[in-house]
C-alpha cells in the first residue's frame, strides 16, 4: 500500500520535472546567457561559449603527443613521445588536454586562476570533457584528484582552478573525486618564476597522501590547470604511485607550447 506522505512526495518530484524546463526558459528569457570568455550572448542550450571564442580556444595544430600534451606535425614519431618528451623521465602515464597555452588560450588561462574566475575555470573543464571526451572514456577512472597548492596559498587564495576545474571534470566524468588524499606537505617557489632546471628539484618530496587505501590499485585523474614543463605532475603522480596507485593520468586546460 501506497502511503500518503510517500504518494505526495512522488507528486511533488514529478511536478519539479515537469516545470523544470519552463523555470529555466524563463530565467533564460530575463537574462539571456553570455559567452563566459567576452559576455556575447549565446545559444541557452547548453553553451558556455559564442562559437567564435570556442573557435579561438581550438588550438592551432590539432596533433598532440599522448605522453606530454605538445602538439606535433603530422609525420613525428611518437614511439617514444615527441621532440619535447623522448628523453624526459614522467611518473605519469599521458596528458589530456584541451589546449596550447599561447593567444587566447593563455588570456583564458590566466583569466581562470584570477579571483572570480570560478564560473570560467568550469566552463573550460566542460568544454575539455566536450572535445576530448573519447580520449577521457579510454580509461576507466577510479577517482580526480586536483594537484593540490599548500595551505598557506590556499589561505590567501581561496579560488583555486585545479580545484575548481577537477570538480568539474569529475561530475561530468561521474567519477568520486576528492581533495583531501593528495596534499602539498611542503610550500615551494612559484613554478612560474622558477629557472627550468630547477623546477623538477624544488618539487621533489613537496606532496604527500593522508589515504594510501583509497588510492592502491586505483586509475587516478590528475587535474591541474596548466602544465609548463611537467615537473609538478610528474612530482605528484610519482607519490600517487609511490603510495600505491597503478594509473595516473593527467588533465590540464593548457600545455606550455615550448618547456625548453
Amino acid at each position: 500500500m501506497i502511503r500518503f506522505n510517500d504518494s505526495m512526495k512522488y507528486c511533488q518530484i514529478k511536478t519539479e520535472a515537469i516545470l523544470a524546463p519552463f523555470f529555466s526558459a524563463a530565467i533564460n528569457f530575463v537574462y539571456a546567457p553570455t559567452c563566459l570568455f567576452c559576455d556575447q550572448e549565446v545559444n541557452p542550450v547548453g553553451h558556455n561559449f559564442c562559437e567564435s571564442c570556442r573557435s579561438k580556444l581550438k588550438p592551432v595544430h590539432s596533433l598532440e603527443c599522448a605522453r606530454c600534451g605538445a602538439p606535433v606535425g603530422p609525420y613525428t614519431d611518437l614511439t617514444r613521445g615527441c621532440g619535447q618528451c623522448h628523453r624526459e623521465t614522467f611518473a605519469f602515464d599521458g596528458v589530456i588536454r584541451l589546449g596550447v597555452y599561447d593567444g587566447q588560450m593563455r588570456l583564458a588561462s590566466l583569466r581562470a586562476k584570477a579571483s572570480g574566475g570560478g564560473s570560467l575555470a568550469r566552463g573550460l573543464a566542460d568544454l575539455l570533457v566536450y572535445q576530448k571526451r573519447a580520449k577521457f572514456d579510454e580509461q576507466d577512472f577510479d577517482l580526480v584528484i586536483p594537484v593540490p597548492e599548500h595551505w598557506t596559498r590556499r589561505f590567501l587564495h581561496p579560488h583555486y582552478a585545479a580545484e575548481t576545474v577537477s570538480r568539474q571534470i569529475a561530475r561530468r566524468l561521474h567519477v568520486p573525486w576528492s581533495r583531501e588524499i593528495l596534499l602539498k606537505s611542503r610550500r615551494t617557489p612559484k613554478q612560474a618564476t622558477s629557472p627550468t632546471p630547477l623546477r623538477r628539484q624544488q618539487q621533489q618530496g613537496s606532496f604527500a597522501v593522508s589515504r594510501t587505501r583509497q588510492i592502491s590499485g586505483k586509475t587516478i585523474l590528475l587535474v591541474d590547470d596548466i602544465l609548463t614543463t611537467g615537473s609538478t605532475a610528474h612530482a605528484a603522480a610519482r607519490t600517487l604511485k609511490d603510495a600505491g596507485a597503478t594509473y595516473v593520468i593527467v588533465a590540464v586546460i593548457a600545455v606550455s607550447p615550448l618547456r625548453k
